[in-house]
């Protein structure tokens, strides 16, 4: 994919996400997802955990610095059982606005991205962690930890919204 086509993919998908997110009563936010254990306002904060990641591991290889996320060393559960338990004791204006913050951040990174370091391994991709990419360009991988992970939660949203 190109910048630009990853670009409208990210806009795109995370509108789609945000609409939903916007569906769902303020005063539900906070109440878990029927059928699930986490919150609107924990599905927003895990989310955006997964943006910040990409941002902060494009910032790292630009400096020619390796990763060591948590994410990267005890697994992605692991991860996300933080991220959960960090957002439950949040409020929800706050997991929003840092939402909203992370986003534009990344689209600045991606923005500031050459077509071949999402395509290829050059310049700020040859230096992002091979535990992240597992072989995929890095356009791929920010698709799954981008666009495809918003669209991995519309059914929980949508059900939030529904229930109010």
């Amino acid at each position: 994919m190109t910048r630009e086509e990853v670009l409208e993919q990210l806009k795109v998908q995370r509108a789609q996400f945000d609409a939903r997110v916007h569906a769902i009563p303020g005063d539900s936010l906070d109440e878990p997802v029927p059928g699930s254990l986490h919150s609107p306002k924990q599905i927003v904060a895990h989310v955006s955990a997964y943006e910040r990641l990409i941002v902060d591991r494009i910032r790292a290889a630009r400096l020619g610095e390796k990763t060591a996320f948590d994410r990267d060393r005890i697994g992605w559960e692991a991860f996300n059982d933080r991220i959960w338990a960090e957002s439950a004791e949040q409020s929800a204006e706050v997991v929003l606005a840092r939402s909203s913050r992370d986003f534009l951040e990344l689209l600045e990174e991606v923005a500031s991205l050459a077509n071949a370091e999402l395509s290829e391994t050059r310049g700020v991709s040859a230096a992002i962690d091979p535990a992240w990419l597992q072989g995929r360009t890095l356009s791929e991988v920010i698709g799954v930890d981008g666009f495809e992970h918003y669209r991995a939660h519309f059914a929980q949203l949508e059900a939030a919204a529904a229930r109010s």
